[in-house]
């Protein structure tokens, strides 16, 4: 009974935090639709930010893993060689997708991702991040290895770029999808139209340095 109480509060919680944020959403909320009290979500989470922790947790580690296993596969295919960036960018977002696709219905995880990204304080924005710090740097070490011109901390930039793309993605594409028909795109379309979006921005060369005019940037 206290798993299930358990499960129905996590239910809960992920659909109200990516349907209306983080902050919108109250504990009463929690409460009501998960049919407890609030000495329920006390008892198995203690807080509300160590439920949203609870939650990414519940949703990052199938992802990290899947993410994880699939990089593994392609260096041993790859046998000490780098492997391609495309195939490297693909591997790091393909299981998000995947999931929206399987699921057939409105992409929760997705948007729960993105307003993470947009709508929580730094602390807990940190407290999020470190649920992939081994996945960043794992895919961080092979993008170095695939991208040898260019600078390793331009290396980590563009990954912070390739995730502030695929968590607009997910905010979004909800309401693009549902206010545009043109714009219509199954998951898997949208997964391969970032892919080399991404792909293309991950290869560019190195830019060249900015001289900042005398006195700092103005």
């Amino acid at each position: 009974m206290a798993t299930d109480t358990k499960h129905r509060i996590l239910d809960a919680a992920e659909q109200l935090f990516a349907d209306y944020g983080f902050p919108a959403t109250s504990m009463r909320d929690i409460t009501n639709e998960a049919d407890v009290n609030l000495a329920a979500v006390n008892y198995h989470f203690g807080s509300k930010e160590a439920l949203l922790i609870a939650v990414v947790e519940r949703t990052a580690a199938p992802i990290n893993r899947d993410r994880l296993e699939r990089l593994d596969e392609l260096e041993r295919k790859a046998g000490g060689s780098a492997v391609s960036v495309e195939a490297l960018v693909r591997a790091f977002l393909a299981p998000m997708f995947e999931r929206w696709s399987l699921g057939k219905s409105e992409p929760k995880i997705l948007k729960l991702v993105g307003r993470i990204h947009a709508e929580v304080d730094q602390d807990l924005r940190a407290k999020f991040i470190r649920q992939f710090d081994a996945v960043f740097a794992r895919y961080s070490t092979a993008f170095q290895r695939s991208l040898p011109g260019v600078p390793a901390g331009d290396v980590h930039w563009r990954m912070l770029f390739l995730v502030g793309s695929m968590a607009h993605t997910m905010t979004w594409a909800a309401s693009i999808i549902g206010t545009d028909p043109r714009a219509r795109r199954e998951p898997g379309e949208i997964l391969e139209a970032l892919v080399q979006f991404a792909a293309d921005g991950m290869s560019a060369p190195a830019p060249k340095p900015v001289a900042m005019p005398a006195g700092g940037a103005r």
